[in-house]
């Protein structure tokens, strides 16, 4: 049975990480600022879509931390007190402006904090796993390469966040853990649900953008909405069932490519995206490019939609090509998995 810290555990993909652990029979601290109870039924939802026993969440250690403190507001004697995979997870996630200072605190120094908490009080043979971006490459042009990264300007992201996940990344790489080569850095794409039902606890990234164009769809059915997209705009989505696979796997495997980023080999390119929201929407998205735009200008219909979507439209206006291996690749989203993580969000995740 192998020990395992997993912080942030009331995440989309902890939750779903936790359950697959539990159900393998290893030992798991949970640590989350939210109570017990809170992290106890987010388990137990996440392992309901895995297709495990919710009951064994009652396994689960939860602790209560803080990335906040040095000590993690917790015992680092008694979480490390037997050697771990210790899982960094915890993170802020938002794309709107004016919270740079914020994601700092939470993504930055926190990370700091947990790295320094580990590298002062882990037992020998532990190892700890970055949960990352591979958006943290920003808007640089050319090939995201498995390496850790160098610092960028503020001006090269297309947000905060991803700008704290580089500085956390960068930070990391100068750790005592680091250099002895106890570390992984896991740099995810876009979280989408279960590959097998479309299933997802989560309203980030895509769910957010599908949200929106919902509402408006719902009020004023049928109106065209065009996105500038860029012609070879295609989305890493990556379903969570898949990306816990491919997490364990490396975690448990030699560590001696220290970054890797957990895509899948083919995208999905936006007009496919667009085309399988409009089967289950009663709009149509059309992915534009800006010269269509400058000859026929945005509706005022349009431009409402484009402006409530504009921290996260701006992903579609980008080609993404991300260095990756065979062992950390989670199986592609096919035409029929798409559908149904589009029907299943449609049908159960958006608001009422």
């Amino acid at each position: 049975m192998a020990n395992h810290v997993v912080d942030g555990a009331n995440g989309f993909v902890a939750s779903h990480l936790i359950g697959a652990l539990v159900a393998r029979g290893d030992s798991v601290v949970a640590l989350a600022r939210a109570s017990g109870e809170v992290v106890r039924r987010k388990v137990s939802d996440a392992m309901a879509t895995l297709h495990l026993d919710p009951a064994m969440v009652q396994k689960v250690q939860v602790r209560a931390f803080s990335l906040a403190e040095p000590d993690l507001g917790t015992s680092l004697s008694e979480v490390f007190a037997e050697p771990c995979t210790y899982w960094h997870s915890a993170a802020l996630i938002t794309f709107f402006p004016r919270r740079e200072a914020e994601l700092h605190a939470v993504n930055v120094v926190g990370s700091a904090n947990v790295a320094a908490a580990f590298a002062g009080h882990a037992k020998p043979g532990s190892r700890y796993v970055h949960v990352s971006t591979a958006y943290q490459h920003g808007t640089t042009q050319g090939r995201a390469l498995e390496q850790w990264p160098e610092y960028g300007h503020p001006s090269e992201f297309r947000n905060d966040y991803e700008h704290s996940k580089r500085a956390a990344e960068v930070q990391l790489s100068r750790t005592a853990p680091a250099r002895r080569g106890d570390v992984l850095v896991a740099r995810l794409g876009v979280m989408v649900g279960h590959s097998g039902t479309g299933r997802a606890l989560s309203d980030l990234g895509l769910y957010d953008f599908l949200r929106v164009v919902a509402m408006f769809a719902r009020r004023t059915p049928g109106e065209r909405v065009r996105f500038v997209c860029h012609p070879g705009a295609a989305l890493h989505l990556t379903p969570v069932d898949g990306t816990v696979d491919r997490l364990l796997a490396l975690a448990g495997g030699p560590l001696d490519r220290p970054v890797r980023h957990l895509v899948p080999p083919v995208a999905v390119p936006v007009p496919e995206l667009f085309a399988a929201i409009s089967r289950h929407l009663p709009v149509e998205l059309v992915a534009a490019t800006a010269a269509d735009v400058e000859a026929e200008p945005f509706s005022r219909f349009e431009a409402v939609v484009n402006m409530r979507c504009k921290f996260t439209s701006p992903y579609l206006r980008y080609e993404y090509e991300f260095e990756s291996r065979a062992d950390a690749e989670p199986p592609p989203v096919t035409p029929r998995i798409l559908d149904l993580l589009i029907s299943w969000y449609v049908r159960e995740g958006l608001p009422g």
